[in-house]
């Protein structure tokens, strides 16, 4: 009876931790329907094209062999690129770097 009485207590005191640990995922009361979880956008294909819709708008063409790029910036800090693709347009005074950058200090 005592060890009938105990597991009760201990079920008991299991269902109400459960009970307290779900009642921060419900958005109204009792009964209510639970949070959903929100989905993150990958737009990104979709802003590629129009990035390169607007490149070929003004005339842009790749420039082959260029194996790094270095941009120094005013903190000291270099922005670094290994094998990038870059394109350019004079005309529209317009250069495009596209790749892994990385921030290296100069030392």
């Amino acid at each position: 009876m005592v060890a009938a009485m105990n597991q009760s207590e201990e079920v008991m005191a299991a269902r109400a931790k459960l009970a307290s640990k779900f009642d921060a995922v419900r958005t109204g009361g009792k009964g209510s329907q639970r949070r959903t979880k929100i989905a993150k956008h990958t737009s990104s294909g979709a802003d590629d094209k129009q990035l390169q819709a607007q490149l070929k708008r003004l005339g842009v063409n790749a420039i082959p062999g260029i194996e790094e790029v270095n941009m120094f910036k005013e903190d000291g800090g270099v922005l670094h690129f290994s094998a990038p693709k870059v394109q350019a347009s004079v005309q529209s005074n317009t250069y495009v770097i596209t790749g892994a950058g990385e921030n290296k200090r100069l030392e």
